[in-house]
């Protein structure tokens, strides 16, 4: 079964997200106010019409998920440099990682029982790569270093409950929420290496462009595992 209205929201929201990064690099930042708290939104409907109601456990958490990245979206929008501002952005994303966690635990065994148990190798290069990323931003980060540190640990779990999907969902489901969990990581690295180690060229358009990548492969990768369950359901 496919996802229903694929290609109009994808399509909306590629637009929405493009014209966000536009207005954002050329400084037309009332364009921005007005169209980035949307990108969040679009994403939520689609998920909503593709879902049965009343919503599931596992949907109300997607839905949180997406509400919470909404949120951060409008707090880093707002005086990205204000500190305060920053920190209630960093509390939204790492909200809205935890709902992420929360639905990856429903579609796997626990994790002591899942993929990574039997191969944990796998944690290495993730354990790896926080703690390096930790590294580097470590002497600028000041009175913010506990809590960016929690927020890598957090991400970096996010992604690893994303790994554990592997073998209890279908590969595409699961190649679209992992996948887009790395290019999370990714883009909140950028934010975070571009803040506090050293700017980054065309940064906003790099760290807009994968997050908006990231979301978008996540909620569709989580609408292919519901739509196959629905037609094994009806077969």
């Amino acid at each position: 079964m496919q996802v229903k209205q694929f290609t109009s929201f994808s399509v909306l929201y590629a637009f929405v997200c493009a014209t966000v990064i536009a207005a954002n690099t050329a400084g037309y930042h009332s364009a921005e106010y007005v169209l980035k708290p949307l990108m969040m939104p679009i994403l939520a409907l689609w998920y909503g019409l593709n879902t049965p109601k009343p919503f599931s456990t596992l949907n109300m958490l997607m839905l949180g998920a997406l509400f919470f990245s909404c949120c951060g979206d409008i707090f880093l929008m707002i005086l990205p440099g204000t500190d305060g501002l920053f920190i209630a952005g960093l509390v939204s994303f790492l909200l809205a990682h935890l709902f992420y966690i929360s639905a990856y635990k429903l579609q796997a065994p626990r994790f002591s029982a899942g993929v990574i148990a039997q191969n944990k190798f796998l944690l290495l290069p993730f354990a790896a790569y926080g703690l390096l990323l930790v590294y580097f931003l470590l002497p600028g980060l000041g009175g913010l270093a506990a809590p960016v540190a929690v927020y890598a640990a957090i991400i970096i779990a996010m992604a690893l409950f994303a790994l554990n999907r592997w073998g209890w969902v279908n590969r595409r489901s699961f190649t679209a929420v992992f996948v887009g969990a790395l290019i999370f990581i990714a883009s909140d690295s950028m934010i975070a290496l571009n803040k506090f180690y050293q700017p980054i060229y065309l940064a906003r358009v790099w760290i807009l462009s994968t997050y908006c990548l990231a979301q978008w492969l996540i909620v569709w990768g989580m609408l292919l595992h519901q739509n196959n369950n629905a037609t094994a359901e009806r077969g």
